[in-house]
């Protein structure tokens, strides 16, 4: 018996610590409970909208096609201790993801965080996204232009347009599949993660600087090829005939693989 007294007052000692930490982190104030998210929704006509701005705690994104409608609808999650901002100004929508107090969840392995913004799919539109925490997920679009600046998440576009695309990851793999971006730029950079790239075409150029991890290109047709690895592997493969002139790649650490490639004017490795 004096074995489970001991234990149930270290739980409540415990308990009594974690508020304790909780209410110091909350200026004072008690933290309150959460149990369950609620669903929101959001809708205006995408001929309002030029530019999205995303700023994300810790939620994954997913912007896809809607074929319901000719309008932007953006589904999305809050919670107590989880508020979601979206300012609508001019032609510019902005949407932000804060936490404004400090809550305890019983719903942490169980809550919904995410965004699903569905657009039409030919949207001349520009999209900036700062991601601390979650996925990134674009497919079946037709965009203007893409930023991505995301700290930890994976990053997938799929069978997408777009004239300009940057994207920066400092931990988590980027897939990108079927993109055609005609005469553009795509900039990738990563810190820690691996880079699977195929199915581009009509690409001006692209830059790929990858520090730790895979890099791979297959199926794709791109004037200019640029790829620099510092640890990690560099794969390129099935580019077809006279679809690239110049073609640079240079690992500080690792292995370069060529298959079934050709470059009108040169191939360059280090």
């Amino acid at each position: 018996m004096n074995k489970f007294i001991k234990i149930a007052v270290s739980f409540i000692i415990f308990g009594i610590v974690l508020i304790g930490l909780a209410t110091y982190l909350n200026n004072g104030h008690i933290p309150r409970f959460s149990s369950n998210s609620e669903k929101k929704n959001y809708t205006v006509s995408i001929n309002d909208v030029k530019n999205l701005d995303l700023d994300i705690i810790d939620s994954d994104v997913t912007i896809e096609e809607n074929t319901d409608s000719k309008n932007m609808e953006i589904e999305y999650y809050t919670a107590l201790e989880r508020k979601v901002n979206i300012e609508h100004i001019g032609n510019k929508l902005s949407i932000k993801e804060n936490k404004n107090i400090v809550g305890i969840n019983f719903n942490f392995f169980t809550e919904k965080r995410k965004f699903i913004i569905r657009i039409p799919k030919s949207s001349n539109i520009d999209i900036n996204s700062e991601n601390k925490i979650g996925n990134f997920i674009i497919k079946d679009l037709d965009i203007k232009s893409l930023m991505i600046n995301s700290k930890i998440g994976d990053v997938y576009l799929t069978n997408t347009s777009i004239s300009d695309t940057e994207i920066k990851l400092a931990t988590g793999n980027l897939k990108i599949d079927n993109l055609k971006s005609k005469n553009s730029s795509l900039k990738i950079n990563v810190a820690t993660g691996n880079v699977k790239l195929n199915n581009i075409n009509d690409l001006k150029d692209i830059s790929v600087d990858n520090e730790t991890g895979d890099t791979e290109l297959s199926s794709s047709t791109i004037k200019d090829i640029n790829i620099t690895n510092k640890l990690g592997n560099i794969e390129v493969s099935n580019l077809p005939s006279e679809s690239s002139d110049n073609i640079n790649l240079k690992t500080t650490t690792g292995n370069i693989t060529l298959s079934n490639l050709t470059a009108n004017n040169s191939i360059t490795l280090k």
